[in-house]
């Protein structure tokens, strides 16, 4: 004979005054649960990958300034073309570095406004600093690819 045999066949104690909870209710309890705090946060960032900089060489750098100067006539004449530009964000801890680490981005819009003081190119939707971006595509094949 085992140690609850005496009981085990007993049916569940159903409280009267106290109706029985429901599963999803009960489940909620310990969602805000977390046994190692930031940990999520830790393996997501570890998911990213950081590259470092790459520095364009003086004919990239030449045309893209071309390129810059065109889209600020464009902008200045009262037109809104479509830009396909990528550009390079550092990673927070890394603002300091000598090659700092960081993520290239793709991003596609309508441009709005060059603004040449505050160094920043305003498409629908984002702002990019201008030193930041590595390479522009303006027209109708601003849809492309970089």
């Amino acid at each position: 004979m085992g140690k609850y045999d005496d009981i085990i066949d007993l049916p569940r104690h159903v409280s009267r005054a106290h109706p029985q909870m429901a599963r999803a209710d009960r489940a909620k309890q310990f969602m805000p649960f977390a046994a190692l705090r930031g940990y999520e946060e830790a393996i997501a960032d570890k998911q990213v990958i950081w590259v470092p900089r790459r520095e364009l060489g003086e004919e990239q750098r030449d045309r893209l300034d071309a390129q810059l100067q065109g889209l600020s006539q464009l902008l200045s004449s009262g037109q809104r073309p479509r830009v396909s530009l990528r550009y390079f964000t550092v990673r927070p801890d890394q603002r300091d570095a000598a090659v700092p680490l960081g993520q290239y981005h793709a991003l596609s819009g309508t441009a709005i406004k060059m603004d040449l003081e505050g160094q920043r190119l305003r498409l629908d939707g984002a702002s990019v600093p201008l030193a930041d971006i590595t390479a522009l595509r303006v027209g109708e094949d601003g849809d492309e690819a970089l």
